[in-house]
């Protein structure tokens, strides 16, 4: 189950009356538009063959035919208003199927209406008929298990009234709603995708206008979001044209029968540490683990494949970084390598081909190589090509690169690459030239477009101005995993144990550092694997005059007898810019203010973390 997608369907996006709403003569309620037609609001949550609704809607009975949905392994309610719980007697078939009690869960308020309305549930009076099989489950504020995966519930209010939402994997569903409590923002960080109430353009005391829905948006920044709960005032294909016109592309009215999928196996989730840490393999020639080799030359892939018979799959490329476009490449050159039968293989350089060509406009490198050979074994590769960059090697013409380097040696059957590819002598060949050299040698070519994350292309600049710019968050939204500086541990003046709080400081291996200032981080000690809780500031020391620019990491939870020889330090959250103090009482006052802000934000992982991932 750690692998299958949650599948969302939308059972209903319409208001309490529903669309169309009797009687009325409107043009959304007349509309020939099936995305105008509305049953009340409800979502479906599928995963491997169970079932989860959010809210027995009037029409559930309706929605469920509708959906072919034979089996429901659990209800969540959000309130206790008609439009969402009156569809409740409708869950009898279930029951009788299954043959057994379905539970349910929402807050207590909820349940009073639910035990005042369908009172003959609950009162254990005899009955001649059927009634609802139900286990009423009370959920305060910690997240619970459905489907395999967590449910974190969200606390909103509806007008006065307290009701939910809830978040599972990367999606959030928040159906009638006025106002988000500050303390339920931090539960909706990081999203993909967002369904949210958005009644209409006039004001209502009890939902969000369509404004204020979009203010939401910005602030919490999901990759898509969906409309629903929507009035008869906001025709379907007219508004989401407004949207586009208002620069909101990735938002859009629901509408009954939509569909998509949510990841849960994310690396990228705000509440859990990324679980693709690269681990460091061996770098030496022909070693690595078990399936991984690393080799300094075509040739020498070619001496430990060729007497097997083995051909290659590869990609090429600097994958500085190895973020979210470098992953789907390298997954993608996995799979296609295992259905080929053929060593899964990534070609890249060292140093990177502008340090040669144009050193004076070369970017500082967000990762080592050791790292991006890390990353290669982590995503599925058999095998890594260094090459060493040289003038002697910018100066191959493309087809003579094809031909010498990657159907002469590494026996290629297929090329991942990206679609801004260029190769060869002064980068003179393309995509298109790499298709015409693919068909006259009989290997296939395959173009990956790039990936959007938050509108915005994922490449390797725009991490870097992030990390530069010490905003390490949006870096690792990118990276799908945190930004890690690594490294040995180096003695420094000794002020941090004299006058403050004891560092391990760190000579990093890369070259690009995030913006001066003090982060939370995690630090993994050489030889353990979990990470420790950890501040970090980066700068100059100008309390105590220094001069040189310093790495200095404080663990929260652990002292240390003796220093560790390397360290990975992963940063999450930039806390505040490096400043200069009166001295070391001030200084280390405003440190220990730093712990426990620190302290507050792991804190809150912990309460929202995935149920499997421990922070």
């Amino acid at each position: 189950m750690a692998s299958a997608p949650l599948k969302i369907t939308v059972l209903g996006s319409g208001t309490s009356m529903g669309v169309p709403t009797l009687g009325c003569p409107c043009r959304v309620c007349s509309s020939a538009d099936l995305h105008d037609k509305r049953l009340r609001p409800s979502l479906l949550l599928s995963r491997n063959g169970h079932n989860v609704v959010i809210d027995t809607t009037p029409d559930f009975r309706q929605q469920a035919m509708r959906a072919g949905l034979e089996r429901l392994d659990a209800i969540l309610l959000t309130h206790g208003h008609a439009d969402h719980v009156l569809g409740f007697d409708d869950i009898r078939p279930y029951n009788i199927r299954q043959r057994a009690s379905l539970p349910v869960y929402s807050n207590e308020d909820t349940f009073q209406i639910i035990r005042r309305i369908f009172a003959y549930v609950f009162d254990d009076k005899p009955t001649l008929s059927t009634v609802p099989s139900v286990t009423l489950n009370v959920i305060g504020n910690r997240p619970f298990e459905l489907l395999g995966i967590p449910f974190t519930p969200v606390p909103l209010l509806h007008g006065d009234m307290k009701v939910l939402g809830f978040r599972f994997a990367g999606a959030a569903y928040l159906t009638d709603f006025s106002t988000i409590p500050d303390s339920s923002m931090p539960l909706l960080e990081g999203l993909d995708e967002l369904v949210l109430d958005a009644l209409r353009d006039v004001p209502h005391p009890m939902h969000q206008t369509v404004e204020q829905a979009l203010a939401l948006i910005q602030k919490l920044k999901p990759r898509r979001a969906w409309f629903t709960h929507i009035a008869h005032d906001l025709p379907h294909e007219e508004t989401n044209e407004r949207l586009v016109k208002l620069g909101f592309p990735h938002v859009q009215l629901a509408y009954d029968g939509l569909q998509f999928e949510v990841r849960v196996d994310r690396t990228d989730d705000s509440f859990d540490e990324p679980k693709d840490s690269f681990e460091r393999p061996a770098t030496v020639e022909g070693g690595g683990t078990a399936r991984f080799s690393t080799f300094t030359s075509a040739e020498a892939w070619a001496t430990r494949f060729r007497k097997s018979g083995d051909s290659s799959v590869l990609a090429i490329g600097s994958f500085d970084g190895i973020h979210l476009g470098h992953q789907a490449i390298l997954r993608s050159v996995a799979a296609s390598a295992c259905a080929l039968g053929a060593v899964p293989t990534a070609l890249t350089f060292d140093p990177s081909p502008r340090k040669v060509l144009r050193p004076e406009t070369a970017s500082p490198q967000i990762s080592t190589i050791a790292q991006r050979l890390a990353g290669f074994n982590a995503l599925g590769l058999e095998a890594a090509v260094v090459l060493p960059f040289t003038l002697e090697l910018s100066r191959l013409a493309p087809d003579e690169f094809v031909e010498r380097i990657l159907l002469r040696n590494l026996r290629i059957k297929a090329l991942f690459v990206g679609e801004n590819f260029r190769f060869g002598h002064k980068q003179a060949g393309d995509v298109d030239l790499l298709r015409r050299l693919a068909a006259e040698n009989a290997f296939e070519v395959v173009v990956l477009p790039s990936v959007i994350c938050r509108g915005e292309v994922v490449s390797s600049t725009l991490i870097r101005k992030e990390i530069a710019g010490g905003d390490v968050a949006r870096a690792a939204r990118l990276l799908g995993r945190q930004f890690v500086l690594a490294g040995e541990v180096v003695s420094g003046t000794g002020a941090g144990h004299r006058f403050t709080f004891p560092t391990l400081n760190l000579a990093a291996e890369q070259e690009l550092l995030p913006r001066r200032g003090v982060y939370i981080t995690r630090t993994c000690l050489d030889g353990e694997q979990r990470s420790r809780r950890s501040v970090t500031n980066i700068g100059m020391r100008p309390t105590f005059n220094a001069t040189s620019l310093s790495v200095e990491t404080h663990l929260l939870d652990a002292q240390l007898f003796s220093p560790p020889k390397r360290i990975e330090v992963r940063f999450w959250e930039r806390l505040r810019d490096e400043k200069k103090f009166n001295g070391p009482e001030e200084l280390r006052a405003q440190i220990a203010r730093d712990i426990a802000r620190a302290n507050k934000f792991f804190s809150r992982l912990r309460r929202f973390r995935s149920i499997r991932q421990p922070v």
